[in-house]
């Protein structure tokens, strides 16, 4: 387990008296992935979160193209195999 870039016990993020925008999570998400995974020497890795979570970024951060199980709601404790790629966006280098 992989905690080195943590800064704490202290959940920064985390605000008690509002959630997170789903635009927040979307960003939040895409930089995770492409911040720290995409980055990542490993090329199988394990990463265990919240179905809120994989459910966002299997529909709004990642193309999962016509793949309906990708984008359907995640079970409790789901273990689902996804490949990753990483492509650069000419967009957003001008």
């Amino acid at each position: 387990v992989e905690f080195s870039l943590t800064s704490g016990e202290e959940d920064s993020l985390w605000q008690p008296d509002e959630r997170e925008s789903p635009v927040d999570k979307s960003k939040r998400i895409y930089g995770f992935l492409t911040n720290y995974i995409q980055h990542l020497p490993e090329r199988e890795i394990a990463v265990v979160g919240h179905s809120a979570y994989f459910f966002n970024m299997c529909n709004t951060v990642l193309d999962c193209g016509d793949d309906e199980e990708l984008a359907s709601w995640f079970g409790t404790s789901e273990i689902r195999s996804m490949v990753l790629s990483f492509s650069e966006d000419k967009a957003e280098e001008s």
